[in-house]
């Protein structure tokens, strides 16, 4: 079955299959020292990465997946997503693309995305403007040889009566009846890079594509299954639908 952890090309299926990865990155990550527990990086090579939290007590109470990519898109942090269910080490935000330093509260489009490392910031007072590396794990994925193709294919389908730009973004995680944000959304945008990574610790493939979308450049993780054996190229048109996962950055 394709989850998160696959994406990554880890072999996560049962409880135990987490059992056994919490247990080696526990032992062979970074481990780092927060207000309220601590983080530990799992590197699996080529981005690919994994963030086991403990809590105050060294306790192992969750762990994320994250993919650190080529990807960079400025945002304005606009407020913290306050889960039922999350942890003190979970970490989630309200943020807007295309934010101006000089005009909270506008920009392209709003959107949630999670951070694998949140208690290392610290307390993040908002707004304020950030730039973010954010990684987006394919739950659909859709691949066009050109613009005009993609074209095509929304007429096709019927999908919408207006074509939808082949560069645009719109989160599927904002809920205006009061339900709960998630981090997920569906957008398109240009290939800028792709290719195969080998995940290091299982020895499986995933793939990889840097995106340029609506607001910045995006890194695209898909499970080899999801793709198939076809290559994904430059200047090719990607769509679909993600679970954001995000990195605050400092530009170089």
């Amino acid at each position: 079955m394709i989850n998160h952890m696959t994406m990554l090309g880890f072999q996560m299926q049962e409880e135990e299959d987490f059992l056994q990865l919490a247990n080696y990155a526990y032992e062979h990550g970074t481990l780092m020292q927060t207000q309220q527990g601590a983080y530990v990086r799992l590197e699996a090579g080529g981005g690919a990465e994994l963030w086991l939290q403990l809590n105050s007590e060294g306790v192992a109470i969750g762990m994320h997946p994250h993919f650190t990519g080529a990807g960079l898109m400025e945002i304005g942090i606009e407020a913290e997503v306050l889960r039922e269910d999350a942890n003190e080490l979970d970490g989630t935000f309200y943020a807007r693309a295309g934010a101006d330093p000089g005009k909270p509260g506008e920009g392209l489009y709003s959107f949630v995305f999670d951070l694998p490392d949140r208690d290392r910031y610290g307390p993040l007072g908002q707004p304020f403007l950030r730039h973010v590396q954010l990684a987006a794990f394919a739950h659909e994925l859709n691949l066009f040889a050109n613009e005009v193709e993609y074209e095509h294919y929304q007429l096709s389908q019927s999908l919408t009566a207006q074509i939808v730009p082949a560069h645009h973004f719109v989160s599927t995680g904002l809920n205006d009846q009061g339900g709960e944000a998630v981090s997920t959304a569906v957008f398109s945008g240009t290939v800028l890079r792709s290719g195969w990574v080998k995940n290091e610790l299982s020895g499986s493939y995933f793939q990889w594509v840097l995106v340029r979308t609506l607001g910045g450049d995006i890194d695209v993780v898909a499970d080899e299954r999801l793709v198939g054996e076809r290559e994904v190229r430059e200047g090719e048109i990607l769509s679909g639908t993600f679970w954001l996962s995000g990195r605050l950055v400092e530009r170089s």
